[in-house]
């Protein structure tokens, strides 16, 4: 006799498969995920370190007002940008990089702290999607020298400096120490286990600016 269904035994097994292959497939997945998002935003971040040094190269042989922030009205360069050139807010339509970037879609950048002025330095801390610290892209919290430098994760953020009077570096307990100039948007990529505490003014990191 032909028979036209599946046993009770042989749709177990179908599902055990089924399972199996899922559960080999999610891992993969998520890595892909993950992967673009660290990737579209170093993207942003390209984009705009590049618009920075744009308006730095338009202040430096101005000597009047002009628009930086592509809006159609020529702005007060003494107020709104530093006295190196770089803009102390690019926030627009809530976005903290709006005025910078001329695409209609946000940079899914957000401010993490206010304006910081240290040891001759100000400063401003900044996270995206990779970076958020609740909701990024995972790191390892058991073997810190797994952590991939340069690649964005929720132990790391971004640093913009507008205005740097001196030689400053920043330094922690969990990078190491750079040199930080005016202008410079940098990760800051954090090589350890602890997450990023952004109410402490050391981050929970030993987070610190030192300038000479």
């Amino acid at each position: 006799m032909r028979r036209n269904a599946f046993t009770m035994i042989e749709l177990i097994f179908v599902i055990v498969i089924i399972g199996t292959l899922a559960a080999m497939a999610v891992p993969k997945f998520t890595g892909v995920k993950d992967h673009a998002i660290k990737a579209t935003e170093l993207s942003t971040a390209s984009a705009v370190a590049t618009a920075l040094e744009s308006i730095h190269s338009a202040w430096s042989i101005s000597d009047e007002d002009f628009d930086w922030d592509n809006d159609g009205v020529d702005d007060d360069i003494d107020t709104e940008l530093s006295s190196q050139g770089y803009p102390w807010d690019m926030t627009r339509n809530g976005d903290p990089f709006g005025a910078l970037l001329k695409s209609s879609t946000k940079s899914d950048f957000k401010t993490q702290t206010a304006l910081l002025s240290q040891a001759k330095m100000s400063y401003r801390l900044y996270t995206a999607k990779a970076t958020d610290p609740s909701r990024g892209v995972g790191f390892t919290t058991t073997v810190a020298s797994r952590d991939i430098e340069a690649k964005p994760d929720k132990n790391d953020f971004w640093l913009y400096a507008p205005e740097v009077n001196a030689s400053c570096t920043v330094s922690s307990d969990h990078f190491n120490a750079k040199k930080v100039i005016a202008g410079d948007f940098i990760l800051l990529d954090v090589n350890g286990t602890l997450p990023i505490d952004f109410s402490d003014s050391a981050l929970g990191i030993g987070f610190s600016v030192t300038c000479s």
